[in-house]
């Protein structure tokens, strides 16, 4: 498995915020309003793959507590997929909601429905990039640490 480029997130980021632009452009009035709690649960993958991302950097470097078993290769790859997934499902949903706060920033004040949308969509789009933050620092956290690292661990 290779590492996440930042060049596919950054295309992902700009391919579904020029969609979603032109669909709010199109059809806004028809699209159903955007919920107000959308980035919390965001924020909860993104704070969870931070914790994971410190305990497998750990483990990895064994550095954890006294007893723990080291990680068996497969949870490390599973890691690292939900790392990968994360990374990419997270450009997608940013170009989404900075898509869509583009559309209702400017028009917050001619539509009531806007200024809501345009809080939620700021709020979700600096979650999301927390969440390709946290996803890429997981991504990190899997890979096989060089003996340099292996021999300074206490």
């Amino acid at each position: 498995m290779t590492p996440t480029r930042p060049g596919t997130l950054v295309a992902l980021v700009l391919g579904f915020g020029t969609l979603a632009y032109l669909l709010a452009v199109v059809a806004y009035g028809d699209l159903p309003r955007l919920p107000r709690y959308a980035p919390v649960s965001v924020v909860l993958l993104a704070v969870l793959e931070v914790a994971m991302a410190k305990v497998v950097r750990d483990r990895l470097l064994h550095r954890s507590r006294r007893g723990a078993r080291p990680l068996h290769p497969m949870q490390v790859a599973r890691a690292a997929v939900l790392a990968k997934a994360s990374s990419a499902g997270g450009a997608v949903l940013l170009g989404v909601y900075t898509g869509l706060l583009a559309w209702t920033l400017p028009r917050r004040d001619v539509l009531a429905a806007s200024r809501e949308d345009a809080l939620v969509a700021g709020l979700s789009a600096l979650a999301c990039l927390g969440l390709v933050a946290a996803a890429l620092l997981l991504e990190g956290a899997c890979r096989r640490p060089d003996r340099d690292d292996l021999e300074s661990a206490p």
